[in-house]
């Protein structure tokens, strides 16, 4: 009999009891109750979507960063500029989930107004799933576009071996009628660190292309990738210039630190994130009928999806249209979520006085 290794055993558990037993906990730690629901609300939507790598593996860290003081619990936004159809606002470190529900629903309100919406924050903690904030104005009716920088410096530039920018990932939504939303959300890197991650884990070597060395080389040794956290562009120069455009957008237009200003990440936890965000909204009533665009929407992923695959059954799908089918189908059956994380989520519920809502 083969034992199963715990970051492979799981417990299914009810999204609204996951969703609840982490505003508790947040909660507990001083976020006020709107806030803790929407915080909770982040991780729990990337876990039904399938995104583990944005879902209760980073909340873990969120926890823990409240409990340093990293994150404040209490939010604090300082509206520096605000005119037209833009604002700036200082996050304060205040929760990056928080402040950038905020930021959209801004966004949306001046793009109703001005036909387009604008807000750019600086002092921010990371907001972990750029999806999410550009689905909440694809959900409204509107197009959601959404970049920010990252706290880790991760990518070299090309030909260089250290690293100088964040994967400054970008997502775009769309309302696309019976196909529900169209969702675009990638970083600059090849690959997440949670992929080379899990191929050390595994024993595996990772593709030519995703990391370098050291000594500046490219390896397919994930230890070696780890050591030196340096990852390559998806597409060369292309992406890293596309990471540099999101840098410019974000920290370098909202007076925010660049590149992260330092920073290393989540940990340690009672330290500044130095993230920013820039958060868009397109009323697309502005320049047509809802029902006009979502009707051309729906025209445009037939023709994508019919086109004829190269593999037999193979099955054409546009970008958000996986994530759309395993909500549905984790919000009807359960989210799997790995056991030594449930582990771990009752360790903090015992530690915080929080009465288990798990099942273990």
């Amino acid at each position: 009999m083969t034992a199963i290794p715990d970051d492979e055993r799981r417990i299914t558990i009810d999204a609204t009891v996951l969703h609840d037993h982490c505003v508790a906990l947040l909660r507990a730690l001083g976020v006020a109750p709107a806030d803790a629901d929407v915080t909770a609300a982040v991780f729990v939507e990337a876990e039904l979507m399938g995104e583990e790598s944005h879902g209760l593996r980073l909340f873990l860290h969120v926890l823990g960063r409240l409990a340093a003081g990293g994150d404040c619990a209490a939010t604090t936004i300082t509206v520096v500029r605000d005119r037209g159809a833009i604002a700036l606002w200082d996050a304060e470190r205040s929760l990056g989930q928080v402040t950038a529900v905020r930021a959209m629903a801004r966004a949306i309100e001046k793009a109703r107004e001005h036909g387009i919406g604008l807000v750019a924050v600086r002092n921010g903690n990371s907001l972990t799933s750029a999806k999410h904030y550009a689905l909440q104005a694809a959900r409204a009716g509107l197009i959601g576009i959404v970049t920010t920088n990252t706290s880790r410096r991760l990518m070299p530039p090309p030909g260089g071996r250290t690293p100088v920018l964040g994967n400054n990932p970008v997502a775009v939504a769309a309302p696309a009628g019976r196909h529900g939303c169209f969702a675009l959300d990638m970083a600059c890197t090849a690959a997440a660190v949670e992929r080379i991650l899990r191929a050390r884990d595994l024993g595996i070597p990772i593709p030519p292309g995703w990391a370098l060395d050291r000594d500046g080389r490219d390896t397919t040794d994930p230890a070696a990738a780890l050591e030196s956290l340096s990852l390559l562009p998806f597409g060369g120069y292309k992406a890293f210039g596309l990471a540099m455009v999101h840098e410019i957008i974000t920290s370098v237009l909202a007076g925010g630190a660049m590149r992260g200003g330092g920073s290393s990440g989540f940990q340690p936890y009672d330290g500044p994130m130095h993230t920013a965000f820039t958060l868009q909204a397109i009323d697309i009533e502005a320049f047509q009928p809802r029902a006009a665009f979502e009707q051309r929407m729906e025209e445009f992923l037939d023709a994508i999806t019919a086109v004829e695959p190269i593999e037999p059954g193979g099955r054409i799908v546009f970008p958000g249209e996986r994530a759309q089918a395993e909500q549905a189908r984790r919000r009807r059956d359960g989210i799997p979520v790995v056991a030594q994380t449930v582990e771990t989520l009752g360790a903090w519920a015992a530690k915080l006085g929080v009465a288990a809502r798990l099942g273990a």
